[in-house]
C-alpha cells in the first residue's frame, strides 16, 4: 500500500516521522520551494502564499496502532507548521483551524502544443549540442531560455540572469534532466541516447534494444498560436534548431501529447509545421513539392492562412501502432525505415 500527502508551509521545519512496525514506513521528501505555477489551480485558494512543500509517503500496511500514531503525528505537524495538509487520494485538506474538501475545477481544453525535434548523434549532443541549443534559444527567442531545471518536480535549479553554466553542468552530470521556461513556454524535455545516459543501465536493459533518436520537446502555451508575431518568431527558432540539430524529423503540433522517445517511423498525423531531414526526403520525394528548403538538406512545410497543412506521410513510412508484446519480443517498425539499424540486435549501439 502507498498513501501520499502534501504539506504546504511558510517556513522550513524538520519533520521526524514516527516509527512504525515492520512492513511499513514513512518517508518525508523536502521541503522544496515551489512557484505558483507548480501548484494545482484548485489547491491555490487553500494553500494561499505557502510555498514550501513537503511530500509525505506512507508505504506498506499500517497496523491499527501505527495508524493512530500516524494520525496524531499528522495533526501535530499541521499545528506546529501552521501548514496545509492535503490528502492526495481524497483531496481532503486540514489546517490548524479548519478542514474540508478541495474544490473541483472545470478543466477546459487548453490548445497547448509541442515543438519536437528528433535527431541522431547523441554523443555530439551530450558534448556540445545541449550548450549550442541554449545559445541559439537565447539569440532568437530569449523567453524560451529555461529558468528552472532539475530531475524531479518541483524543479529546484534556477537560471539567474541568463547564466546557464550550472544548467549545462547538471546536464553533463546526469542527462535525464528536464527544464521549465516562462510563459508562453512551459516544460522542456530532453532525452539523449549516449554513453553517459546508459552508464547505469545493464548491458541487456530493454531500452538498449530499441532504436532511439535524441528527442528535445518544448511545451507551447496557447498564446504562441494565438499571436501571429509570436508564432513567426517560434518558427524562426524551429528552423534554426532543425539545422543545428541536423534533424531526422521535427514538428510543431497543437496537442497535449508530447511523443515517445522510441523512434519507429514517422508519426501518423498532420502537424502545424514540420521539417524533414535527408533520411526521409530520400524515401518521400513528394514532400519536396510543397514548402521550402532550409539549410543544406532539410525541407520545411508549414500551415498557411488558408488552412492548408503539411501532407500526410506515405503509409510505409508511418510508425505502426504498437500492440502488447512479450518481453524481449520483436518491436514493430515502419515497413520503410531509412536507417542502418538491424532489428534483431539485442543492444543499441550509439
Amino acid at each position: 500500500m502507498s498513501y501520499d500527502f502534501e504539506l504546504y508551509t511558510s517556513r522550513k521545519l524538520s519533520l521526524d516521522p514516527p516509527k512504525t512496525s515492520d512492513g511499513s514506513h514513512i518517508r518525508v521528501d523536502g521541503p522544496d520551494r515551489v512557484e505558483e505555477e507548480d501548484i494545482p489551480d484548485n489547491y491555490l485558494p487553500t494553500v494561499g502564499k505557502k510555498r514550501l512543500l513537503n511530500r509525505i509517503h506512507l508505504e506498506g500496511d499500517l497496523k491499527a496502532s501505527d495508524q493512530e500514531n500516524v494520525d496524531a503525528w499528522l495533526k501535530a505537524v499541521v499545528l506546529e507548521t501552521k501548514g496545509v495538509l492535503i490528502d492526495l487520494q481524497t483531496e481532503h485538506f486540514e489546517t490548524p483551524t479548519t478542514s474540508g474538501q478541495i474544490a473541483a475545477i472545470d478543466i477546459q481544453p487548453s490548445n497547448n502544443g509541442w515543438m519536437s525535434f528528433h535527431f541522431q548523434g547523441g554523443e555530439k549532443f551530450y558534448e556540445t549540442g545541449f550548450a549550442d541549443m541554449l545559445r541559439e534559444i537565447a539569440l532568437i527567442m530569449p523567453e524560451a531560455v529555461p529558468t528552472r531545471y532539475g530531475y524531479y518536480e518541483p524543479l529546484q535549479g534556477k537560471v539567474e540572469q541568463g547564466d546557464v553554466t550550472d544548467l549545462i553542468s547538471s546536464f553533463k552530470d546526469e542527462t535525464d534532466i528536464f527544464m521549465k521556461s516562462k510563459t508562453p513556454f512551459g516544460h522542456i524535455f530532453v532525452q539523449t541516447p549516449c554513453q553517459k545516459t546508459f552508464e547505469s543501465y545493464p548491458q541487456k536493459h530493454s531500452l538498449r534494444r530499441e532504436f532511439l533518436l535524441c528527442n528535445v520537446c518544448f511545451e507551447l502555451r496557447p498564446k504562441l498560436f494565438a499571436q501571429p508575431a509570436n508564432l513567426e518568431r517560434l518558427i524562426s527558432l524551429f528552423e534554426k534548431l532543425c539545422v543545428t540539430f541536423d534533424v531526422v524529423y521535427a514538428e510543431i503540433m497543437q496537442t497535449e501529447e508530447w511523443g515517445n522517445w522510441f523512434w519507429r517511423g514517422l508519426p501518423d498525423h498532420r502537424p502545424h509545421t514540420m521539417c524533414v531531414g535527408r533520411a526521409y526526403t530520400s524515401v518521400w520525394p513528394d514532400v519536396l513539392k510543397t514548402g521550402r528548403k532550409i539549410g543544406n538538406h532539410h525541407h520545411l512545410v508549414s500551415s498557411d492562412r488558408f488552412g492548408n497543412k503539411p501532407p500526410n506521410p506515405p503509409r510505409g513510412l508511418i510508425a505502426p501502432i504498437q500492440t502488447q508484446r512479450s518481453p524481449g519480443g520483436p518491436t514493430q517498425y515502419a515497413s520503410i525505415f531509412p536507417f542502418d539499424y538491424a532489428f534483431d540486435r539485442d543492444t543499441y549501439i550509439w
